[in-house]
């Protein structure tokens, strides 16, 4: 969650900082936090009454990566605050249905500073 929480710190959102990495086999695989830029990946996902899809951190681990690696995986996400507070960072419905179609199969979401969330997909 640390690794996430630096991720998440570079993005240029000062509301909704969000880091997320990608591990599988104890290893880390790839990150990455949310940005502004339009996601075609995304859009196969998401409703069109929630607007156009942005570069959401839970795509940005898993685009370019190879099946065999997000098949199977692990996805770790952070939102931090303006105190560098952990937050809410469950996945939104077109990140979840993204991942479960890359085969990730749990993801771990920070809820505050002492309690994280997670789910099997």
């Amino acid at each position: 969650m640390e690794l996430a929480r630096r991720l998440a710190n570079q993005s240029i959102f000062p509301e909704y900082k969000h880091g997320a990495v990608l591990v599988k086999g104890g290893t880390v695989r790839n990150g990455s936090f949310n940005k502004s830029n339009y996601c075609s990946f995304g859009h196969r996902f998401r409703k069109k009454e929630y607007g156009i899809p942005t570069l959401h951190a839970e795509i940005g681990t898993v685009l370019g990566v190879d099946r065999t690696v997000t098949e199977g995986a692990t996805v770790y996400v952070a939102r931090v605050g303006k105190g560098n507070d952990f937050k809410m960072s469950k996945p939104c419905p077109m990140c979840r249905e993204a991942l479960r179609h890359c085969g990730v199969k749990r993801v771990v979401y920070t809820i505050d500073d002492k309690i994280a969330g997670s789910y099997r997909l």
